[in-house]
């Protein structure tokens, strides 16, 4: 069994975890949202860290080096998760076609293992390729002290990894407030979310 997170949990944090529980339960968060309605905006403690990006074996800091000035899409995962993570996975396959010209250029998907004593950097290249990740879309495994404040910072620490919430988050490195989107939203409210961080340039 994985050995729960230390340390407190925010009030976010009980309830983005109870956000999972209802996915988990097949009752999607998400499904009240309107296609075309904006995400929901949330406060962000952004914690830069050393990561090693899984493919090139390349360390560097992820929020300084890789997103700087770009739209990161941000999500939490786990190689062993067989709930979650490969839903976000098609969610996020889906959503990069939509955004072809933008990946890597304007645009970055940043997967952060939450398991990086476990997740090798063998098993997360499995992982990307499972879902045919592109250019722009990295899979980062940090240390676990380190990913656990980044986490926390985006509300989205629980004290096990298997309860970590459904959540992508959206956003600049240069604002203090995310989008937010939380159970199955379509890879074109993802996209759509993107592209009005675009216009916001």
């Amino acid at each position: 069994m994985t050995p729960p997170h230390p340390g407190g949990l925010t009030r976010r944090s009980v309830v983005t975890g109870a956000l999972a529980a209802a996915f988990i339960s097949g009752v999607s968060p998400s499904s009240a949202m309107a296609a075309n309605a904006p995400a929901a905006r949330f406060p962000v403690r952004l914690r830069d860290m050393m990561v090693t990006d899984a493919r090139s074996r390349t360390r560097f800091m992820l929020l300084r080096d890789l997103v700087r000035d770009r739209v990161a899409v941000i999500s939490f995962m786990f190689t062993g998760c067989s709930t979650i993570c490969p839903m976000q996975g098609n969610l996020l396959s889906g959503a990069q076609k939509r955004l072809a010209r933008e990946m890597g250029e304007t645009v970055i998907f940043a997967s952060v293992s939450i398991s990086p004593l476990t997740d090798t950097p063998e098993a997360l290249v499995q992982f990307a390729n499972t879902y045919a990740a592109g250019p722009g879309w990295h899979f980062l495994r940090a240390g676990v002290p380190e990913t656990q404040r980044f986490q926390e910072g985006f509300d989205g620490l629980v004290p096990r990894i298997e309860d970590h919430p459904p959540m992508i988050a959206i956003g600049r490195t240069s604002n203090a407030s995310w989008s937010r989107l939380y159970g199955t939203p379509s890879p074109a409210q993802i996209a759509t979310e993107v592209r009005r961080w675009l216009a916001r340039a």
